[in-house]
Parts: structure tokens; C-alpha cells; sequence
């Protein structure tokens, strides 16, 4: 049973076939004709050349079958620099972060980012593999030198806290989500989404995370979130804040398989 919520505004519309409707956003998105390449590309590009670098640092020269520590952060950092620079150049799409959320919305998506940092740590060793998503080999930045050290873990805390949870919900939740129900996809309120759209992005999001399991329950969280509070932004905190909790439980234990 969906609890009664009070209407953020009194404009309504029709949804597209097979979404479900609730109330619209309080931000309803700007309507346009067509939706062409050209919108697409702001949205996707980012995500995929973060995600194309990070399969090409697999070829790296490794030291003792483990990442370089001269070539590893060196390829890190670029990549970083890289796909900041792209978010940078689209950063018209950030308007869809807007309005930023209320304080139980921000609280909300703080909660479950915790869950989801808990339930990331909590599964580990829990569930079968799936030999096809390959298996992530983690970086011990305790074997550089201490400046080299301090300067890696700077620049990984601002890609996991920062980058990654700005490009991954503006393609996971903005675009995609919402695509998927229209190809309009700026026609979409942020407010609809139907259960074919929060179920394939949600498995999407597990195939390309070797720990498939908790990404596909953290990908039907964030789903829920956002249709919840009807606030990218939300999502955005939720993201942030299970990523900020990972990297400082990997600085504090040094379990690095996780990074």
C-alpha cells in the first residue's frame, strides 16, 4: 500500500504506457519535441569513458600479479582528470539535481547509503560469483611511499565520493531509468517509474559490479528513492554517503579489495 503524500504541485499529465503514476515532481522537467543524439550524449558519455578506462587499466604491467604502484595511480589519476573534465563540459545535466532535497529527503538517502555500505561489507563471501563479471583485485596503497600514499588516496576518496556518484546517477537514474520508460526521456518526471524500468536498471547495474549481489539490492534501493522522494539529489546524498563510508572503511582497515 502506498502511503497518502501530500501533491508537491497541481499540474498533472499522462503518463507513457505501462508507467505508473504518482504524484509529479515538484520540478517537472522542461517538455521538448524530440529528444536527439545530441541529448543523449551528456548523459552517457562520462559514464562510458569512465567505465572503458577502468576495463584498459586491466592490461597494465603488473608487480608480482598485483597493480603497479608506479603505473596503477598514474592511469588512476588520469582517468579521473579525464572523466572530471567531461562532467565539467556537460554540466547542464546537474540542473537535474534540482531542487535539492528536503531534510528528510537528504536524511533518507543518508540512511540507506549506510545500509548500503553495510550490506556491501555484510555479503562479502555470502554469495556465488558470476565468473563472467571477472573479479576485482584491489589496489594496497600501503605500499607506496608516504606522499605518493596520501596523494592517491586523495585523489581515489574524490572519484569514489565525489565523481562516481555525480556521473553513475546521472546515467543510472536521470537518463536511463527514465529512458527506458519513454525514449522522451526529459518528458519523464522523476516522480514515475514503472517496475520494468527499476528492475532492468537495477540488473544492469549489478552486471557491471563483480559484487552482482548487493549492487542488484542497492540498485532497487536507489530506485525506490527516487520514486520515494521524487529527488535526484536524494539519490545523490545516498550514493555519496555509502561511497564516503567504503573508503573510509577501507583507509581504517586497510582492506583494499574493495577499492
Amino acid at each position: 500500500m502506498i502511503p497518502d503524500r501530500e501533491p508537491a504541485s497541481t499540474e498533472s499529465d499522462t503518463p507513457p504506457d505501462g508507467a505508473i503514476e504518482l504524484e509529479p515532481s515538484r520540478s517537472p522537467a522542461p517538455r521538448r519535441e524530440a529528444t536527439g543524439t545530441g541529448d543523449l550524449v551528456p548523459y552517457v558519455v562520462p559514464m562510458c569513458v569512465y567505465v572503458a578506462l577502468g576495463g584498459i587499466e586491466s592490461y597494465l604491467p603488473l608487480a608480482d600479479l598485483r597493480p603497479s604502484p608506479f603505473w596503477y595511480p598514474l592511469a588512476y589519476a588520469a582517468r579521473v582528470v579525464l572523466v572530471a573534465l567531461l562532467a565539467w563540459r556537460y554540466r547542464s545535466t546537474w540542473s537535474d539535481f534540482r531542487p535539492w532535497p528536503r531534510t528528510g529527503a537528504t536524511m533518507l538517502g543518508a540512511g540507506i547509503g549506510l545500509l548500503v555500505w553495510g550490506m556491501w561489507i555484510g555479503l562479502d563471501g555470502r554469495y556465488p560469483p558470476l565468473p563472467f563479471l571477472g573479479k576485482r583485485v584491489g589496489f594496497d596503497a600501503g605500499v607506496l611511499a608516504p606522499l605518493a600514499r596520501y596523494s592517491f588516496v586523495a585523489v581515489r576518496m574524490f572519484g569514489l565520493v565525489v565523481l562516481v556518484p555525480l556521473i553513475e546517477e546521472l546515467f543510472w537514474r536521470s537518463f536511463l531509468i527514465r529512458w527506458l520508460i519513454d525514449p522522451e526521456f526529459h518528458t519523464v518526471q522523476f516522480a514515475r517509474i514503472t517496475p520494468t524500468a527499476a528492475a532492468v536498471t537495477s540488473v544492469l547495474f549489478a552486471l557491471v559490479h563483480p559484487e552482482w549481489l548487493p549492487a542488484l539490492i542497492t540498485g532497487g534501493l536507489w530506485a525506490w528513492l527516487l520514486w520515494w522522494t521524487r529527488s535526484l539529489g536524494a539519490c545523490l546524498v545516498s550514493h555519496a554517503t555509502a561511497n564516503l563510508a567504503l573508503g573510509l572503511y577501507v583507509i581504517a582497515t586497510g582492506d583494499w579489495k574493495y577499492w
